[in-house]
């Protein structure tokens, strides 16, 4: 289990931009933040009060109302609960499901799927921040849950809302810098790598059930009415790029990650090109996280749209969607839509899309030419799966 730790904290290379030392030390400070919420654990769990596991069967417990505490702001974190809250409410189609989370548009990507009553949003940054939060813990304490869930092995901050939380019964995993006195704890020494994975495998290792990993799955809620507004937007931003309107060929992309994981525009532009020699039919179509994002390339199709859940709708009309590891690319991967994550400093075992149409390439030490050569072999391996219109 250590060397697994080790390997999950240690430092990725950086092939494309060696030479950055910005990005260099952004990556030290976060793997000096990782390394030191985990000693911080180890220290709590030495000195509290040592867990005290129940003996009563999860399983058969009567359980009406069920707490999920995952205090991050990034929109992958909240699409890797998605499995989590799809499974409890297989198991559990009759409890009420509470997300705690931070991701500032949670309530939007989470608050219709099947079994969520309500979406408690904590705040991340901005005014006000330490009332805010205390609001936000006054509101998890309001309701008395028969099941709260820390999802994550080493998640700091979800224990504090596990501790604050009025639970009959508080799930987690078990390790030596698990300081919250969990009633039901499950070794996270068998659990799988990826973090999508991870609350799934919690959950039913705790009901007793078998695990399969395969048939994890992210998931959006996305309407009949979302789908058809999706349809328009995409029909009419190729209109304006003189694109052909039936987007039979429209493939979308995401070029603007942030930090380590970002590949430039000379890559996106050469990675393009050769594409589209290899296919001049088909049309990119790119995602801009902002309205005045200036785009990779202006001769392309470009669109911006504002709440995930429409994201969603538009990414799932496309033929295929292509970026790095970001939260667009795992918003993509719920979708029906072939999703192509290109990683360069992250771990796709830990982060890769999930479906059998996904595909997850390094691309590092790889050129765009190269990439852009497998990404058309996914890509016409999709179109002759793809049912006939």
């Amino acid at each position: 289990m250590k060397d697994r730790e080790e390997a999950a904290l240690a430092v990725p290379p950086l092939p494309w931009d060696r030479g950055s030392a910005l990005r260099r030390m952004r990556l030290a400070l976060r793997h000096l933040r990782v390394v030191s919420r985990a000693h911080l654990g180890r220290v709590l769990a030495a000195r509290l009060t040592p867990r005290a596991l129940s003996t009563a069967d999860l399983a058969s417990a009567q359980i009406a109302s069920v707490l999920i505490c995952r205090i991050n702001a990034r929109m992958g974190n909240a699409l890797f609960l998605t499995p989590l809250i799809r499974e409890l409410h297989a198991r559990l189609p009759h409890a009420a499901i509470d997300v705690a989370v931070a991701y500032p548009q949670a309530e939007n990507l989470l608050g219709q799927l099947p079994g969520v009553r309500r979406v408690i949003g904590f705040p991340y940054k901005g005014v006000h921040l330490v009332w805010r939060y205390v609001l936000a813990v006054a509101r998890v304490r309001a309701r008395r849950y028969d099941l709260a869930i820390d999802p994550m092995p080493n998640s700091t901050s979800a224990r504090l809302i596990l501790m604050a939380c009025r639970a009959r019964f508080r799930l987690g995993f078990a390790s030596e810098h698990q300081w919250v006195p969990l009633t039901h704890a499950v070794p996270e020494g068998e659990m799988p790598l990826h973090r999508a994975l991870q609350p799934v495998y919690l959950l039913q290792r705790a009901l007793g059930v078998t695990p399969e990993p395969g048939a994890v799955r992210l998931a959006s809620a996305i309407d009949a009415s979302e789908r058809a507004h999706a349809q328009s937007l995409l029909a009419g931003a190729r209109a304006l790029a003189g694109a052909d309107t039936d987007g039979a060929r429209t493939i979308g992309f995401f070029a603007h990650a942030t930090g380590p994981k970002a590949l430039d525009r000379g890559f996106w532009l050469a990675f393009w090109r050769a594409f589209l020699a290899l296919d001049p039919q088909v049309a990119p179509l790119e995602i801009l996280p902002t309205a005045d994002s200036a785009p990779t390339e202006p001769r392309f199709a470009t669109l911006h749209v504002r709440t995930p859940r429409r994201l969603a709708a538009v990414m799932a009309e496309m033929q295929m969607f292509i970026s790095a590891d970001t939260g667009p690319m795992h918003l993509a991967s719920s979708t029906p839509v072939p999703t192509v994550a290109l990683f360069r400093a992250s771990e796709p075992a830990l982060y890769g899309p999930l479906k059998p149409s996904d595909l997850a390439l390094e691309a590092g030490g790889h050129s765009p030419t190269e990439l852009a050569q497998r990404v058309y072999q996914h890509w016409l391996q999709c179109r002759t799966l793809q049912p006939a219109a």
